[in-house]
């Protein structure tokens, strides 16, 4: 299991998408692709750290067998994200954004949402609220689409409540 710094790290890519926006605001300004472009350069960073973060887990952590009860979408949280995604757009001030940015970071990181991570869809993942034996929940993260409980027979754990398929 990684620990507190993949959950921080969740959170911040989970929140990438506002950088986009962020870039987007810039560039429709002059239509300038560079316009902003340390934006994007840093949502796409964010989005590689990711990459790497789902790569090692599978090749470095330990597999762990497991046999669901319960599976569930996981997407309902993604309301919340919609809006911190579009508040750029909003016609405040930059340190404004920033400070709402940052809040929001806060919450989601001590609330554990953050396993909630759009992000993880552009690389081809699903997220699945699940139950194990026993009623324990964990986020489990697959590229497959789940139809029954027994299709994931393996897991890593990312952390205390983010789980990826072996």
């Amino acid at each position: 299991m990684f620990g507190k710094l993949v959950q921080i790290i969740f959170v911040f890519t989970s929140l990438s998408p506002v950088l986009l926006t962020f870039w987007f605001k810039e560039f429709k300004k002059n239509y300038n692709w560079c316009d902003g472009l340390i934006f994007l350069i840093l949502a796409l960073l964010l989005l590689l750290i990711l990459y790497f973060i789902i790569k090692i887990a599978n090749q470095k952590l330990e597999k762990i067998p497991i046999e669901i009860d319960e599976v569930s979408s996981a997407d309902q949280e993604s309301i919340i994200f919609i809006f911190t995604y579009l508040l750029p757009l909003l016609d405040v001030d930059n340190s404004m954004i920033l400070f709402l940015f940052a809040l929001f970071s806060i919450i989601v990181f001590t609330t554990n949402l953050y396993h909630f991570n759009p992000m993880l869809g552009i690389l081809g993942y699903h997220q699945y609220e699940i139950k194990i034996n026993g009623g324990t929940s964990f986020i489990l993260i697959t590229k497959k689409t789940l139809v029954n409980t027994k299709q994931i027979k393996h897991v890593v754990q990312l952390t205390n409540y983010i789980i990826l398929e072996k």
